[in-house]
């Protein structure tokens, strides 16, 4: 009972916390005619997706290329990514499907719904989305998005 009660009011932040994104950035961008629809896509610059078949990615609000940024990615059940790190921390909130999330020199960690996975800049991770369910999470960079291959 306790857990769903916890499920609960993470999906019910998550909702707030799109809607207030989504405001977010309406207000960053030009100023847009009552009622209409507006669509943002990454793939028109390149995606951190690009060369992982069955990821997808939303880039939610910021510009990842200059400043801070939030993102919703979606990987495909069993999709793994390789080793790799970031200039920035990355602070990850599951929303679905549970993925295994590790994190050079510590344990692995399953971060699913509700989850919520901080490492520091430059910490090498990687991992994949478990089989059975697509995987679903948030991700937080607090500097300009990069992305460095490497060695374990």
């Amino acid at each position: 009972m306790l857990k769903k009660l916890i499920l609960a009011s993470m999906a019910s932040s998550l909702a707030m916390l799109a809607s207030g994104t989504a405001s977010s950035l309406a207000e960053s961008r030009p100023a847009q005619a009552a009622g209409q629809v507006i669509y943002h896509s990454h793939k028109e610059d390149g995606s951190p997706c690009e060369g992982l078949k069955g990821c997808t990615f939303v880039q939610l609000k910021g510009d990842p290329k200059t400043g801070p940024s939030e993102a919703m990615f979606t990987l495909k059940a069993g999709t793994p990514f390789s080793p790799h790190w970031h200039t920035s921390p990355e602070r990850v909130v599951g929303v679905s499907g549970v993925m295994l999330w590790h994190v050079e020199g510590r344990k692995t960690y399953r971060v699913g719904a509700g989850d919520y996975l901080y490492y520091p800049a430059k910490a090498v991770h990687w991992g994949k989305c478990a089989p059975g369910a697509d995987c679903v999470y948030y991700v937080y960079d607090s500097k300009p998005y990069d992305f460095h291959p490497a060695e374990r």
